[in-house]
């Protein structure tokens, strides 16, 4: 919890489509996820949902991160796709969602709509990218959606040991 307080002290109140994109280098690509909630929220949460699904979370990660990369390459090329910013925004509230349901929806089913989600997200970058490297920013960029995500899986890992410490604890006093 500690941390996701840290991550969210640090972001900027705006969404994370800004300006940020003027050096196009490592820093910059870096600093971009961590400059919006909506990052922020949609990453973090990536990560929650990848501890809570299953041991084979990690390949949410990589559906996520895969998608994100390609969709960045083809907003960068001049692809057109609509309704960037509203997959961005809905992203999180499924995100949110799928956390109750992690265990309980085949995680096939949970990459397929993690990926699909996270085209949006790289798609933006791609597009509105202006200038500089664009290799070494999407290569900041996706170290620290990579950080956000490990994060999440912290924060879940957290949560579910505080849990379950509580649980021991009601169980203890019942008895």
């Amino acid at each position: 919890m500690k941390m996701l307080l840290l991550l969210l002290s640090l972001s900027a109140l705006a969404f994370g489509h800004t300006t940020t994109l003027e050096s196009g280098g490592f820093g910059s690509g870096f600093l971009h996820p961590l400059s919006g909630l909506d990052h922020i929220l949609a990453m973090v949460g990536v990560g929650m949902i990848a501890f809570l699904s299953s041991k084979k979370g990690y390949s949410l990660l990589m559906a996520f991160m895969g998608a994100m990369m390609a969709a960045a390459i083809f907003g960068f090329m001049g692809v057109e796709m609509v309704f960037v910013e509203e997959g961005i925004l809905l992203s999180i509230a499924v995100v949110f969602a799928l956390m109750g349901y992690a265990k309980k929806i085949s995680l096939t089913a949970i990459i397929a709509i993690i990926a699909f989600f996270g085209m949006f997200h790289g798609f933006a970058h791609g597009a509105e990218f202006q200038g500089g490297n664009f290799v070494t920013y999407m290569a900041g960029f996706s170290s620290a959606t990579l950080m956000l995500h490990l994060s999440g899986i912290a924060l879940a890992y957290g949560y579910t040991r505080t849990l379950e410490k509580r649980s021991q604890i009601a169980v203890r006093e019942i008895a």
